[in-house]
């Protein structure tokens, strides 16, 4: 990160290589238990959707680009991780959903990933916490209304 002259300048400069660090801390974790930070994403996501979801509302919704979705599904498909069935309403359109192995592999990876960031956690106070959860809270809300203007 290189220094400026400028307080808040600065202050945005670190705060982006903290969100920096966060994702790469996320993609060696992903990377440790030989999948992608993408392939990890998808998989606590469509654990949490049992039922279901469609590729493109997911790729939406976790902010990764389309491209990179249907990269991952191919490769978690491939794995039999996944499996693609058309949607009940319209055929044209898919709904991913785990297979009865992806399903047993989610269950392990997500529980291996829940520990490692509650232990993380457990390092901070109940304080420290709620002041982090309401400080990043407020600056997203304050971006948000940014796009707005």
């Amino acid at each position: 990160m290189k220094k400026t002259d400028n307080k808040e300048t600065n202050s945005l400069l670190e705060l982006s290589d903290l969100w920096r660090r966060y994702d790469r801390v996320y993609t060696s974790w992903a990377q440790k238990h030989g999948i992608s930070n993408s392939a990890m994403t998808l998989i606590e996501e469509l654990y949490m959707r049992p039922e279901g979801v469609e590729p493109a509302e997911v790729a939406d919704y976790l902010g990764i680009p389309r491209q990179t979705m249907t990269a991952t599904l191919d490769a978690l498909e491939r794995k039999s991780v996944i499996g693609r069935s058309p949607h009940e309403k319209d055929r044209r359109r898919k709904v991913i959903r785990f297979t009865p192995e992806g399903r047993a592999l989610a269950e392990r990876l997500v529980k291996d990933l829940h520990e490692w960031e509650i232990k993380a956690l457990s390092s901070l106070s109940k304080t420290e916490l709620a002041r982090a959860y309401k400080t990043v809270k407020l600056f997203c809300t304050e971006l948000e209304k940014g796009l707005k203007e």
